[in-house]
């Protein structure tokens, strides 16, 4: 086997959508939390933001600390 020339490390989404799922496994998580979200909730509110800044957010806006 030979060595390949190059290897690309698609850490943003332009290869392969992973929002999509993100924003699924997010919406079951919220709901599993008792605070219901649908997938369509999930992207269209939370599309593009780190789940670090999306944690911030409920945590704000539901006086509630989520743990790790």
């Amino acid at each position: 086997m030979t060595r390949p020339d190059l290897i690309i490390f698609d850490c943003d989404g332009v290869l392969v959508d992973s929002e999509p799922l993100a924003n699924q496994v997010l919406a079951n998580y919220l709901t599993e939390l008792g605070l219901p979200c649908t997938w369509l909730q999930a992207s269209s509110r939370f599309v593009g933001l780190s789940f670090p800044t999306i944690r911030k957010v409920l945590e704000t806006e539901n006086e509630l600390v989520l743990s790790a």
